[in-house]
């Protein structure tokens, strides 16, 4: 399970709040499926069930999922109460069992974001849930997990769960993007290096007696910024974006400015391959949004860009249920 990803908090301008992501990854979805969890549904905190706990769901939830084990692995959700939250990939530098011993609860890190959707409402809650859970290093499909996370809620605030070396670190409001590796306070930190760029147009100017004119149409707004696709790279990119993107009127104009704004760092497949021996690619697969008022998760695939949703509000199942993606593109056509 090795995937990229970056995420990003927002609002918009009638005080909606929202939480989206690309999930980038090796492969294609065949292993993913939109999970509904409903509210009494019996989760194990263990890979195995046997080694851990079973907890029982307090809130409904729905988001994407990996299927494969009993309880599905959710990669990002919103629940009933319209906490929002997602993992993402946290290589070389996410560290387990920091937090064990007595009265701790273990959790495996693929399950803690459907464990927190399901037990918590908002993220003060989260924040008090993590004082009494350990992340632990059991492996997941034959190795390790390495992941962080990012939750948020209708208030708008955004804070990040790290398992670090030195301990599980919480990030209270914070700048409200995510990347991968390294921590959030390197990336924090690099913002520095671009103090410089703005989204002003750049005017002429004169240097050594000439007269210079930008190259091209940009005109100078963004330029400095990093062009690849490094976690470092999409941090900044994705910090720039939100700063200075139109923010929309209402939810739907939210939603779809999102998911034009997550273009910034939309990783195309082909760009970044695996290995040089064979054809495997590392791509956004998947870009969502979800809506901590409506409790609506909004998604597209590259495969079929036309948006779709499910409301939690109005799933009614009362066992673990599964919604295929529908890849193939939707096409409107106009004639």
């Amino acid at each position: 399970m090795k995937f990229g990803c970056t995420a990003l908090s927002w609002d918009t301008r009638d005080g909606k709040h929202l939480l989206g992501r690309t999930y980038d990854q090796y492969g294609d979805l065949s292993g993913n499926r939109i999970a509904s969890v409903p509210q009494g549904f019996a989760m194990h905190t263990a890979a195995e069930p046997t080694r851990g706990k079973t907890v029982t769901v307090q809130h409904r939830f729905v988001g994407m999922a990996v299927q494969g084990l009993p309880v599905p692995v959710m990669v990002d959700g919103i629940n009933d109460a319209g906490l929002m939250g997602a993992l993402l990939h946290y290589p070389g530098f996410a560290h387990y069992d920091t937090a064990a011993g007595a009265g701790q609860l273990d959790v495996h890190p693929a399950y803690l974001t459907a464990y927190l959707l399901g037990q918590c409402r908002t993220v003060d809650e989260v924040c008090a849930q993590m004082e009494h859970i350990n992340l632990t290093a059991e492996p997941i499909f034959g190795k390790e997990m390495p992941v962080h996370y990012i939750f948020s809620d209708e208030t708008g605030e955004a804070m990040l769960i790290e398992p670090d070396a030195d301990g599980q670190r919480v990030y209270r409001r914070t700048l409200g993007v995510l990347a991968n590796s390294p921590e959030y306070s390197w990336h924090r930190t690099n913002l520095r290096n671009y103090v410089a760029v703005d989204n002003l147009y750049k005017p002429p100017r004169d240097l050594l007696g000439e007269q210079l004119v930008s190259l091209g149409e940009g005109h100078g707004g963004g330029f400095g910024l990093p062009g690849d696709y490094s976690s470092p790279s999409r941090f900044v990119r994705m910090a720039f974006v939100k700063h200075y993107a139109v923010k929309g009127a209402d939810e739907i104009d939210g939603v779809g400015r999102m998911m034009h704004a997550f273009a910034a760092v939309d990783l195309p497949d082909g760009i970044q391959k695996a290995h040089p021996d064979y054809e495997a690619y590392e791509q956004t697969l998947c870009t969502s949004a979800m809506c901590a008022e409506s409790r609506t998760y909004y998604f597209a695939t590259p495969s079929n860009r036309r948006i779709r949703a499910l409301c939690v509000e109005r799933e009614r199942q009362t066992d673990l249920c599964y919604y295929d993606l529908r890849a193939q593109q939707d096409i409107d056509y106009m004639n």
